[in-house]
C-alpha cells in the first residue's frame, strides 16, 4: 500500500476566507520571504574575496559575515514563529520583511567590515521572523486538502530553488560591472523585491485571529536563544578557526542550556502556562521522521555545493560565473521535476521518494568515477541533471511529512522547528564535511582525492535519507490498518 503525504485539514477559525479558485497571488505573495531569505544564505558564498579585499579584512572578519547571517536566522525562527501566533502571523510577516529590506539596504552600504557583520546578523534576525510566517499562512489561506498540498509543494520548491538561484546570482553580480564595487549589488538587490513583497503583502494577505494563550514565554525565548547560539555559532565558526577552546566551552554549554530550556517548557506545562515550544510535538512520529529526512538532506546539499564549487574552482580553475552556470542546469532540472512532484508524488507515494533518492546516488556515482584530472562536460551535465530530478521530487514532499500529523493550531510552531533544524543541519553539513574536503586535501595534496572522499559521504547521508523513508512508508501502512 502506498503511503500518502496528504496533510490533516485545517478548521482554525480566522479571517481568512474560502477560495473557490487557487490564490496564486496569495501564494506569491507569501513565498517572497522564503524566496529572498535563502537566496541570501547562498549568495554571498562567491562574493567572499572581493568583499575582503575591498575592506583589507582578515579570514575571520570575513567568516563572520557569513556566521552573522546563519546564526541570527536560525536561532530566531522559533521565536519568529511564536511571534506570529501571538501578535498576529501578517503583521510579523510585513514587519519581518521591512526590516529585512532595510538591513539589506545597510549591508548594501556599509562602511567598514564591523558594519556588515553587525548589520548581517540583524538581517539573519528579521529573517527569522519573517519566514516561519510562510508556512502558517499557506495553512490558513489555502483550506482545502488539495490546494493546501499544492501550495506546501511550490514552498519546496522555492526553497530548493532560492539557493542555486543565489549560487548563480552571487557568481553573476560580483563579475558584473552594474556598479564600481558590484559586491554590493548582492545586498541592494533585496530592496526592490523586498519592497515589492512589503506592498504585496500589505494588500493581498489576510489577518488571522490571534491566539487567545496567555502571556508570550520570554524565558523560553532566552533560554532557547542562548542555547542555539552557543550550539550554530562554534559549528559555523569552529572548522574554520581551527576549534578554539571557546568553540568547544560554547558547544558542551549549549547541551547544558538546552536541557534546562526543556525542563523549563515542561514546568510552564505543568502550571497550565503558555510554552514556546509545544513538547509533544517530539512525540508524533512522522514529524521526527521529517525532521530527520530534512536534516540529512539539507546537511549534503549544502556541503555539495560548497565543496563542488571549490572543487570546479581551485581543482580544475573555473571562473565563479562558468562555476555558478553549471548550478543552473541542477536548478532547471529541479524546477521541472518538483512541478510533476505536486501533482504525481501523492499519486505514487513514498515509492517514488525512494526512486529519487537513487537519483542523488546515481548523480554522486557519476561524480566519482568521472570527476577526475580532467572534467567531462557531459559528466557534468548528466550529473547535475540527476541531482536536479532527484532533489526536485524529495524536497517538497519533506514539510508535508513533517506537518502530516501536526495538529493544526501547531502548524506554526512546527514549520519555525522545522526550519531551525533545516538550517542548523546546513551549518553543520558545511561545517563537518567541508572540515573533511580541506583535511583530506592538505593531508593528500589534491582536491579530486577530498572531493571523492566528500561524494562517499553525501551517498551514505542519502542512504540514511531512504532509510526514514522505509520507515515513513511503515508507519503509513500501520496507521492504516
Amino acid at each position: 500500500m502506498k503511503t500518502e503525504l496528504a496533510v490533516p485539514e485545517i478548521a482554525e477559525v480566522s479571517e481568512v476566507t474560502t477560495h473557490t479558485t487557487f490564490p496564486w497571488l496569495i501564494l506569491i505573495t507569501i513565498l517572497f520571504a522564503p524566496l529572498i531569505t535563502v537566496i541570501d544564505v547562498f549568495i554571498i558564498n562567491v562574493s567572499l574575496p572581493s568583499i575582503q579585499t575591498y575592506f583589507g579584512a582578515s579570514n575571520g572578519a570575513v567568516q563572520g559575515i557569513v556566521a552573522a547571517y546563519l546564526v541570527g536566522y536560525a536561532v530566531f525562527l522559533i521565536t519568529g514563529s511564536r511571534a506570529g501566533d501571538h501578535f498576529g502571523r501578517k503583521k510579523v510577516f510585513i514587519l519581518g520583511l521591512f526590516v529585512f529590506t532595510l538591513t539589506s539596504a545597510l549591508c548594501g552600504y556599509a562602511g567598514t567590515i564591523e558594519q556588515l557583520i553587525i548589520f548581517r546578523f540583524l538581517q539573519g534576525v528579521s529573517a527569522g521572523f519573517a519566514a516561519p510566517q510562510t508556512v502558517t499562512l499557506i495553512q490558513l489561506n489555502f483550506k482545502h486538502g488539495s490546494y493546501r498540498s499544492k501550495a506546501l509543494g511550490y514552498y519546496g520548491i522555492t526553497v530548493g530553488i532560492a539557493s542555486v538561484i543565489g549560487q548563480f546570482l552571487g557568481g553573476y553580480l560580483v563579475t558584473s560591472h552594474l556598479m564600481h564595487e558590484p559586491w554590493r549589488l548582492i545586498f541592494l538587490i533585496n530592496v526592490p523585491l523586498g519592497l515589492t513583497a512589503v506592498v504585496m503583502a500589505a494588500l493581498f494577505i489576510p489577518e488571522s485571529k490571534l491566539s487567545k494563550k496567555a502571556n508570550f514565554d520570554m524565558g523560553g525565548v532566552f533560554l532557547l536563544t542562548a542555547g542555539l547560539t552557543s550550539l550554530i555559532y562554534p559549528i559555523i565558526q569552529g572548522r574554520e578557526l581551527g576549534w578554539p577552546v571557546w568553540t568547544i566551552v560554547l558547544l558542551l554549554s549549549s547541551i547544558l542550556i538546552l536541557y534546562f530550556f526543556v525542563r523549563y517548557q515542561y514546568r510552564r506545562i505543568s502550571l497550565h502556562k503558555s510554552v514556546l515550544m509545544p513538547m509533544h510535538l517530539f512525540k508524533i512520529r512522522s514529524f521526527n521522521l521529517g525532521l530527520g529526512m530534512v536534516s540529512l538532506y539539507f546537511a549534503l546539499f549544502s556541503a555539495f555545493l560548497l565543496t563542488c564549487a571549490l572543487f570546479l574552482q581551485e581543482g580544475h580553475h573555473i571562473d565563479p560565473l562558468t562555476s555558478a552556470t553549471y548550478f543552473v542546469v541542477l536548478g532547471l532540472m529541479f524546477m521541472l521535476s518538483s512541478y510533476w512532484s505536486i501533482k504525481n508524488v501523492q499519486k505514487y507515494g513514498t515509492p517514488i521518494l525512494q526512486v529519487a533518492c537513487l537519483s542523488l546516488v546515481a548523480a554522486f556515482v557519476i561524480q566519482f568515477i568521472w570527476f577526475r584530472d580532467s572534467l567531462p562536460l557531459l559528466a557534468v551535465l548528466t550529473s547535475f541533471s540527476c541531482y536536479g530530478l532527484g532533489a526536485g521530487l524529495l524536497v517538497p514532499s519533506f514539510l508535508k511529512i513533517a506537518l502530516k500529523d501536526v495538529p493544526h493550531e501547531q502548524a506554526g510552531i512546527a514549520s519555525g522547528i522545522y526550519s531551525t533544524v533545516q538550517q542548523f543541519s546546513s551549518a553543520f553539513g558545511v561545517s563537518v564535511l567541508a572540515g573533511v574536503y580541506f583535511f583530506v586535501a592538505h593531508q593528500q595534496g589534491g582536491v579530486n582525492g577530498a572531493y571523492h572522499v566528500v561524494l562517499i559521504f553525501l551517498t551514505a547521508f542519502i542512504a540514511a535519507v531512504m532509510l526514514l523513508l522505509f520507515f515513513y512508508q511503515k508507519l503509513g501502512k500501520a496507521t492504516t490498518h
